[in-house]
């Protein structure tokens, strides 16, 4: 007798499996509401399937019974299944008397109570989630069935439910890819992903966190009507939502932060959240990032100095981080990652029992509605049961905990599941939609016994570089600097090898695409240097001191192109030192260089012609320079010879005309006349100074 009780009571109390597989199903067109207040009504409108004719079961009953309230998670996966608690109340009402919103529909309206049973009336006598089975029998014979739940409010007598907080997260996957020319390419992937992005914000009621590449969004209005349609949809419908801050051009942070391309990350994060204010006349989030994919230390390092307060990241990135907990997580508390020594930055874990989910379509969305928001109402549940004092009482506070519902890879969830699931929590008073960025300051860090506040390290290093980018940016940068300052200031061609140049490390240009635009560019760097022609060697002729030597430049370009003229030589002297030359387009110029000789003979030269930045334009022109005239201490010194030899020529002149003079007075005077005369002379004769003198003879 004793077995046998035992084995009666253990039937009544053990779940039962429901016989769902071996009836036809019935559908849940619409449950209004979900959360019922106590001793309030439901309505359910069912559908029947065309291979059951009620006509010919005049005498059936819908049957709706109730089971025991769940309050866990695998409790309600049981119940989705088919494995339900034993009953706890049941109602019938006959089929004929039910109204038909359509032919093939079923509308039962259903009174709740709480403290008495009775027939008319289904009780739910707590607050909490009753599984309830709505069957057609035709007598005892089960002809069509399902199963959904309620969710039962409290009274006014009864302890008030704490909500829960629930945040979304979902973001654009398609790429952003750059064509050879630097614009972004859009194709119907990319317009059919937007397309259902702003269909599933459209569709929510509750504000999501959303990630979208401004590349995209500014690209899209430009893909014919359907593309402009799409735009002006999202740019309201981001606006009412959390839109989170993304770079301009898609750019690793990791990636960033290993070249030491932190300054580029940021001024491409600024870019582009001035883009998305544009677009959508708001403010982006600034304070929240996602994880879909590696991140290092150094990369969450940069995103945290830049304002990250709360990561987002997947079940599949976190549990393969350093002293991850792995799926032993309780993801309605953030963990922390450690970017540097003693620095962390909070991280919030997609809900791992309902990512795939999200991903999948349905068929019935009225109950995937009610089975997601009522696995988040056992959560709910679970953090009040699981945490309590040491008398017993629960001393859990959900207001203190988050789950954040994303896919597995926080891409977009599927339209009609998200509608369900949206739709229906944010009419379910114990759950509070909240924002990604309110859960980062609103939740508790998990603590864990033995451990304290649980962090988690992250990698030390991703696949990939930017090195060779970084590199080539660096060189073409100084090439066209160089280059380019032989151009007109509004030479379209400086802009366009900037704009060219600056987006080289963005994963949306391949590294052949990269390698190409390097090459077309100093292709084009060529043609400009090699557009200026210099001249062949020539001789330079020197007769005085200094002299002006003329020459020409040709261009063969198409633009005037400005250069400058350096002579050296370490013989010479270049008063105006360098020359700034513009050469006509397709035409020469003639350049004077005015030159000083320091000595005398054959010296060499060199002529060098560089662009205005000082790079040396061309191979330098050897020239030789013949000084004839003499310069400096030369002169000086042949000078002062000249000037001793013509004092030496004076004196000597002068010397000779004294003594010239001082011989002919001799000759004339009157003893040198009487030794000197001969005998036979004319006495009479008078001397040449008596025959011109005026005296009278004496």
């Amino acid at each position: 007798m004793t077995a046998l009780l035992c084995a009666t009571t253990a039937l009544v109390i053990s779940p039962a499996v429901h016989a769902a597989a071996f009836a036809s199903q019935l559908g849940l067109v619409t449950q209004t509401p979900f959360s019922v207040p106590a001793d309030g009504t439901v309505e359910f409108v069912i559908s029947v399937p065309a291979s059951i004719d009620l006509a010919a079961l005049p005498n059936a009953t819908l049957r709706v019974t109730a089971r025991r309230a769940v309050t866990t998670r695998a409790d309600v996966t049981k119940a989705q299944h088919g494995e339900l608690p034993r009953s706890i109340d049941s109602v019938d009402l006959p089929i004929v008397s039910l109204a038909r919103p359509a032919a093939d529909q079923l509308l039962a309206t259903v009174v709740l109570e709480t403290d008495t049973r009775t027939a008319p009336a289904l009780q739910l006598p707590k607050p909490g989630l009753y599984p309830v089975v709505l069957e057609i029998r035709d007598g005892e014979a089960l002809v069509a069935e399902l199963v959904t739940l309620i969710h039962r409010l409290p009274a006014a007598d009864e302890s008030a439910e704490v909500p829960l907080p629930i945040a979304f997260a979902m973001s654009i996957t398609s790429p952003v890819v750059l064509d050879d020319a630097n614009y972004v390419v859009i194709d119907d992937g990319v317009l059919a992903e937007l397309t259902k992005l702003a269909d599933i914000l459209e569709a929510s009621t509750i504000s999501v966190g959303v990630r979208v590449p401004p590349a995209l969004l500014l690209a899209i209005g430009t893909y014919g009507d359907a593309g402009a349609a799409v735009a002006q949809r999202l740019a309201a419908d981001l606006a009412r939502n959390e839109t989170l801050s993304a770079p301009r051009y898609p750019l690793d942070p990791s990636l960033a932060a290993a070249a030491n391309q932190q300054d580029r990350y940021t001024q491409w994060l600024r870019d582009g959240e001035d883009d998305l204010t544009g677009f959508m006349s708001s403010l982006p989030s600034g304070t929240v990032a996602f994880m879909n994919s590696p991140l290092t230390a150094a990369g969450g390092s940069l995103l945290r100095d830049l304002g990250t307060r709360l990561i987002v990241t997947t079940a599949e990135n976190f549990d393969t981080l350093p002293n991850s907990t792995g799926g032993y997580t309780d993801s309605t508390q953030l963990v922390q990652m450690e970017v540097a020594p003693g620095v962390t930055v909070d991280a919030a874990l997609v809900d791992r029992d309902l990512d795939s989910q999200l991903e999948l379509p349905t068929t019935t969305p009225t109950l995937t509605g009610i089975f997601t928001v009522a696995n988040l109402l056992a959560y709910r549940q679970e953090i009040i049961d699981l945490k309590k004092d040491s008398n017993g009482n629960s001393i859990g506070d959900p207001s203190r905990r988050a789950v954040t519902l994303g896919t597995t890879d926080l891409a977009l969830p599927n339209v009609d599941t998200f509608r369900a699931v949206a739709s229906l929590l944010a009419v379910t008073p114990s759950l509070t939609p909240v924002s990604l960025a309110e859960l980062g300051v609103r939740t508790d860090h998990l603590v864990l016994a033995g451990r304290g506040e649980v962090v988690v390290g992250l990698s030390n290093s991703v696949p990939g570089t930017l090195d060779g980018r970084i590199d080539t940016v660096s060189a073409l940068t100084q090439e066209t600097l160089t280059t380019g300052s032989m151009l007109p200031a509004a030479d379209p061609r400086l802009q366009r090898w900037q704009q060219t140049i600056a987006t080289m490390p963005t994963s949306a240009l391949t590294d052949e695409q990269v390698a190409s635009q390097a090459a077309a560019i100093r292709v084009e760097l060529s043609e400009i240097r090699s557009a200026v022609e210099l001249p062949t060697s020539f001789p330079i002729t020197l007769t005085g001191r200094t002299t002006t030597v003329p020459f020409r430049l040709y261009n063969h370009g198409d633009v005037p192109l400005t250069v400058r003229v350096h002579m050296s030589s370490s013989k010479l002297t270049f008063p105006d030192d360098d020359v700034t030359v513009v050469v006509p387009p397709q035409s020469s110029t003639l350049v004077a260089i005015k030159i000083e000789a320091r000595t005398h003979g054959n010296v060499p030269a060199t002529l060098t012609v560089l662009t205005p930045s000082g790079d040396i334009l061309a191979q330098p022109v050897p020239l030789n320079a013949s000084v004839t005239a003499l310069s400096g201490l030369g002169n000086l010194v042949t000078g002062a010879f000249l000037l001793v030899v013509l004092t030496w020529w004076v004196r000597h002149v002068r010397q000779s005309r004294r003594n010239r003079a001082s011989a002919v007075a001799a000759g004339r005077h009157p003893v040198s006349s009487a030794e000197s005369a001969p005998a036979d002379a004319d006495e009479s004769e008078l001397s040449p100074d008596a025959a011109t003198s005026t005296l009278p003879p004496s």
